[in-house]
């Protein structure tokens, strides 16, 4: 059980919802001055920001966020097989092909939105407070968690509606922020929230801290050639690299987070202990037993007969693809484990040829040939063995909630800051770039590179490796790295109009503004 107060709050909003929707259909009336004064009590900070921070968690939702920056990348894909999984809004993300129309993609913008929302409102309530150190806290961690998704529907749209908490006159339309107007209001943001947050160990565990405020943004500066570009390509816009060093120099220097030993341990299903202990920055909260579920990491993955203890229902969904797969070194530890195998039958991390069940027998497919994941596969048509799959959040043997995970979610690792650090000094020909990709590779078991093998390719492999299948990353490197646009496996080559979402249908038609 994730013991801390960060659940505690949580667990209160959801009984809350809980019991107004599942209680006796009987009228109560209520007293509205009883409800003002739940809003204007100190003691209820926490339950006021639980939204904010509830919403986290959408940033890991398989029909948004997570499955639309996974799927327009190289490291994800969801095929039609035969009649299952047959869904355009699927094939286009992979292949680039999307519009307005597309349902992930609408879900994708309203995520943002709703996230900003969640935030403004509790912003709001919380100025209405004695403002207390307590109350200050959470104001600046509600900064931060808006900060971020104004981030994401940056990076992603480029442009989007934004409303201050203080305008409540909900008849007038929100100003449009172009994204170079984005990007001065969440750096502006950030730099006003750093200085006040508190530090790991300060807050409890789950809680936001100035470290992944400061994450946000060294992002924020990695990607400045991106976001001052005069089209959104790695082009022409205006590095600042320095400032990302110094900004990494600071989290690995204050001491409070360590690279992992176990790599693997970071991903099993009761990991917030060890997470907590070495690199976790920004942990987003699961457990089952609280009512907190997770993606079914497993379920959307694994073919159909490959049971094991309770689980019993899996729906032979997304694939990794052979452009990911060439980039490895197969004898690196990330790319396989074999820790839970004994139990569950399969390997975590990438999953190639003949399955096995737990007892070491051959599993067959429905056609009664052995399951064999093949690594190609077809956008339009693959067969059901097709593709090679991604175990990358372990699940737990022995639980009863087989459709659901509770893993914590690595959002933000302080493996990444040492690799975006290295990625600033190789671009600025500053010194320790090979140094701190190698205090990564040697945590991970894996042989250092020599000054002649580090470069730009290597930097971004590097990220592939530590990163997949964790969701915010890879689209945002492969823009970066020019490597978004080309043509690869099943996918075509991609105009640079693509390269930003399309603003869904529904937000033009609620706001024509955004079609400019």
């Amino acid at each position: 059980m994730k013991n801390n107060k960060y659940l505690l709050f949580i667990a209160v909003m959801i009984s809350l919802f809980i019991t107004s929707s599942c209680s006796d259909l009987h009228e109560e009336i209520l007293n509205e001055q009883d409800n003002e004064s739940i809003i204007t009590n100190n003691e209820n900070a926490g339950m006021i920001v639980s939204p904010a921070y509830a919403y986290l968690r959408d940033l890991q939702s398989r029909s948004g966020v997570w499955l639309v920056l996974e799927s327009v990348t190289d490291e994800l894909c969801f095929p039609t097989r035969g009649s299952d999984w047959n869904s355009s809004n699927y094939r286009t993300l992979f292949t680039h092909e999307y519009d307005n129309k597309n349902s992930y993609i609408k879900n994708t913008w309203n995520s943002f939105m709703i996230g900003i929302t969640r935030c403004n409102v509790a912003l709001q309530y919380l100025a209405k407070l004695q403002q207390t150190e307590t109350v200050k806290d959470y104001t600046n961690e509600t900064l931060f968690i808006r900060a971020l998704c104004m981030y994401n529907i940056m990076d992603c749209f480029g442009k989007f509606p934004m409303r201050e908490a203080s305008e409540i006159d909900y008849s007038t339309q929100p100003a449009i922020l172009t994204r170079a107007q984005a990007y001065t209001k969440i750096e502006e943001d950030l730099k006003t929230i750093i200085p006040l947050l508190k530090e790991k160990g300060d807050v409890p565990y789950g809680r936001i801290t100035k470290a992944a405020a400061q994450m946000l943004l060294a992002k924020l500066y990695l990607n400045n050639q991106v976001y001052t570009g005069t089209a959104p390509t790695f082009s022409d816009g205006t590095a600042r690299w320095s400032e990302v060093i110094t900004i990494c120099d600071d989290i690995i220097k204050s001491g409070k987070y360590k690279l992992a030993d176990d790599y693997w341990k970071l991903y099993l299903a009761d990991n917030s202990v060890y997470s907590d202990q070495t690199e976790t920055i920004l942990p987003i909260v699961y457990d089952c037993t609280a009512g907190l579920k997770g993606i079914p990491w497993i379920n959307i993955t694994l073919h159909y007969n490959q049971k094991f203890n309770n689980y019993s229902n899996f729906w032979n969904g997304c694939c990794t693809t052979p452009t990911f797969l060439d980039t490895w070194d197969t004898t690196d530890p990330r790319y396989q484990d074999n820790r839970l195998k004994s139990q569950i039958g399969f390997n975590l991390g990438i999953l190639i040829g003949q399955q096995y069940a737990a007892d070491g027998s051959e599993i067959l497919d429905r056609t009664k040939k052995p399951l064999l994941f093949t690594p190609d596969f077809s956008v339009q048509n693959s067969t059901e063995t097709q593709g090679a799959r991604v175990v990358k959040y372990a699940p737990d043997p022995t639980t009863t909630y087989t459709s659901a995970s509770e893993n914590d979610f690595q959002y933000y690792r302080l493996a990444d800051v040492y690799l975006m650090r290295a990625e600033a000094k190789l671009r600025s020909n500053a010194a320790g770039a090979l140094d701190d990709i190698n205090a990564v590779r040697e945590k991970r078991g894996v042989r250092s590179l020599t000054a002649a093998e580090l470069n730009l390719e290597a930097v971004y492999n590097e990220r592939g490796f530590e990163f997949y299948w964790d969701g915010p990353n890879r689209r945002n490197d492969m823009v970066r790295f020019n490597k978004y646009c080309p043509a690869r496996y099943e996918k075509p080559e991609t105009p640079v109009s693509q390269i930003l979402l399309p603003v869904p249908l529904s937000a033009i038609e609620a706001n024509p503004e955004l079609a400019n």
